[in-house]
């Protein structure tokens, strides 16, 4: 699942594009792994948060850009691995 998403990149969050960036498809994936919804939305911030991400759900990822896209990358590197909600979870507490 991970490994075929491309590496989150710094610019993806200031990037304007038509293509769909990397980080709004493990943003989807972590959604949907998560039940959809207001529960799909709160996981996604869960798995960020146990990546390393350290804002909240109103910060904009443009704001401190090389956090988000270490976050994203860990997370996407996990999902290659696996995409049972505990074990996303585990593994990126372990992340070393």
């Amino acid at each position: 699942m991970g490994q075929d998403i491309a590496e989150v990149q710094v610019d993806d969050f200031t990037a304007i594009t038509l293509n769909p960036l990397p980080h709004r498809e493990i943003e989807n994936t972590l959604c949907e792994i998560g039940g959809g919804g207001v529960d799909g939305a709160n996981y996604k911030l869960l798995v960020l948060k146990k990546a390393g991400w350290k804002g909240n759900k109103l910060t904009s990822f443009a704001k401190d850009p090389e956090s988000a896209a270490e976050a994203f990358n860990k997370i996407r590197q996990v999902l290659a691995k696996t995409s049972d909600p505990a074990e996303l979870e585990k593994q990126l507490e372990s992340y070393v």
